[in-house]
């Protein structure tokens, strides 16, 4: 059996920056366990199947998968999904204009608007928060000075537990790195990883610096995490870094040289809450894999 696929670089178009995605598109008749083997074998951060999906409320059903585990829900995997679909292969019926992709976190709304993918996400979900600075910024080699005492070091999700960490300069922020041992330890169950974000950025037109560290999820560093920045957009609603509405780049990867452009939009009205996250995506090569 052959299955054929696509390369795709997500959050840019410019090809060889951004975050790799691997795209089945078709997934039927591939086990979980031949999924997992081939997103092992091709070694990005995520690869993603595309399935029939048997629920009315849905156009097609997809799976993601890093090279060790099955994600429940994953940014960049949904926004390339959708390009590919969209863009790439002839399954989808001119003039719809919104996609809705079922994932193991429910359904996610795609839509297309001009040059632009933006995905909507869950309502934010808010958890434990940190005090312990010290053993925070040891997860990233920093120091605990290195760390936001004005805002908390918050667990935050939008179908992915992330930790928010607000780091006060660009400096301290290129400086981190994850510390494998130290983040195996502190990360497990639900919490994903930690997703360090700055007011301070490299491009003076975007507005977040980011950078999200996996290694106990065999990534060292990812260049580009929308299930991270959805998140990010409910922290900052809630304590109004922006105000109530905000509409702002998020730059990722830049450390990694595969520089990433996230678009954030958000509203908070009291408890309601508004979460998108929107960026381009381009096509970068073909594949075929033998099963």
């Amino acid at each position: 059996m052959k299955k054929n696929c696509i390369f795709v670089d997500a959050f840019t178009d410019i090809p060889y920056a951004g975050n790799q995605l691997a795209v089945f598109p078709d997934g039927a008749g591939l086990s979980t366990e031949q999924m997992q083997a081939l997103a092992k074998e091709i070694n990005y951060s995520e690869t993603t199947f595309i399935l029939k999906t048997d629920s009315p409320a849905a156009d097609f059903r997809v799976r993601i998968f890093t090279p060790s585990q099955e994600l429940p829900f994953a940014g960049h995997p949904t926004l390339g999904t959708a390009y590919a679909i969209l863009e790439i292969f002839s399954t989808w019926p001119a003039g719809k204009e919104t996609l809705r992709l079922e994932m193991k976190v429910g359904v996610i709304p795609v839509r297309r608007e001009k040059d632009l993918l933006w995905m909507t996400q869950s309502k934010p979900e808010f958890f434990t928060q940190h005090d312990d600075r010290k053993g925070v910024a040891d997860l990233f080699d920093l120091s605990a000075a290195d760390i936001r005492d004005d805002l908390p070091i918050e667990e935050v999700s939008t179908g992915n537990r992330i930790l928010i960490v607000p780091i006060k300069t660009l400096a301290a922020v290129q400086r981190a790195q994850g510390n494998a041992t130290n983040m195996k330890h502190f990360f497990s169950g639900d919490l994903i990883g930690p997703y360090l974000f700055s007011l301070e950025t490299v491009d003076p037109g975007a507005h977040v610096h980011t950078r999200f560290f996996a290694p106990h999820l065999g990534i060292l560093e990812d260049p580009a995490t929308g299930s991270a920045a959805g998140p990010l957009v409910g922290y900052l609603l809630k304590h109004g870094v922006f105000g109530n509405e905000l509409d702002v780049v998020n730059e990722q990867g830049v450390e990694m040289g595969r520089r990433s452009i996230i678009m954030m939009r958000g509203r908070r009205e009291g408890d309601a809450y508004s979460v998108k996250i929107g960026g381009k995506c381009t096509h970068v090569g073909n594949g075929e894999f033998e099963i």
